[in-house]
């Protein structure tokens, strides 16, 4: 029996390709990427990637966003911008503009959370995370935040799984995580934890397009 689930942030509650935050910003100011905007935002997450476990606190986990950005925008070829836009968006961390949710997510968690179900994150993020899932209005849906940076350990390291499974009080087999990547299934299946796989921009045919779906693959 089902009694809780788990939800990775970025790309699943959160669109975090560059399309849906950085280009219509960058619109607004006149300004159009020179550059492929896709092999710079792998190039930039993966920096992210590298890094995100050391932003324990905020101060560190904007120095880290000011880089990440700094560097997606040298990607793009607007380097010579890169400074002053990096600046911008780090001062405006909590404005929701810049963290929009996919479609469907708070609909998801809300009805979720009136069937009785506990909700986690387990997600590898910093320390801003808490703070940003507030200003979108998720973080009341949550049980619990196992977050990255703050526990010492990222997917797909089981141990963040273990981590919420503990705090909602429920054993592997009665969660069911939701994820984008090939490190939310290896972490979950390592837990002992079924996945489902999610893919917000319906790219790949094997992966859930739609966060409502979720509630069809319950018992």
């Amino acid at each position: 029996m089902v009694r809780a689930l788990t939800f990775d942030v970025g790309n699943t509650l959160i669109l975090a390709s560059p399309r849906f935050w950085l280009l219509p910003l960058l619109e607004e100011r006149g300004l159009r990427p020179r550059g492929d905007v896709r092999k710079a935002a792998l190039e930039a997450f993966r920096f992210y990637e590298d890094h995100h476990l050391e932003a324990r606190d905020l101060e560190t986990a904007l120095a880290l966003w000011r880089a990440f950005h700094r560097r997606l925008l040298e990607g793009m070829g607007l380097g010579e911008h890169a400074e002053a836009v990096s600046a911008e968006l780090v001062a405006r961390w909590k404005d929701p503009a810049l963290w929009p949710l996919t479609p469907g997510a708070e609909e998801t968690l809300r009805a979720l959370k009136a069937q009785g179900y506990r909700l986690a994150v387990v997600s590898n993020w910093d320390a801003t995370l808490p703070e940003i899932l507030e200003v979108v209005g998720l973080k009341r849906y949550f049980d619990h935040l196992a977050v990255s940076a703050l526990s010492g350990h990222a997917k797909p390291d089981p141990r963040l799984f273990k981590e919420a499974l503990s705090a909602l009080g429920v054993a592997p087999e009665e969660a069911v995580h939701v994820g984008d990547s090939e490190a939310d299934l290896l972490g979950a299946e390592a837990a002992g934890v079924r996945a489902l796989l999610f893919d917000p921009l319906g790219e790949n045919p094997k992966a859930l397009s739609r966060l409502p779906a979720v509630l069809d693959y319950l018992p």
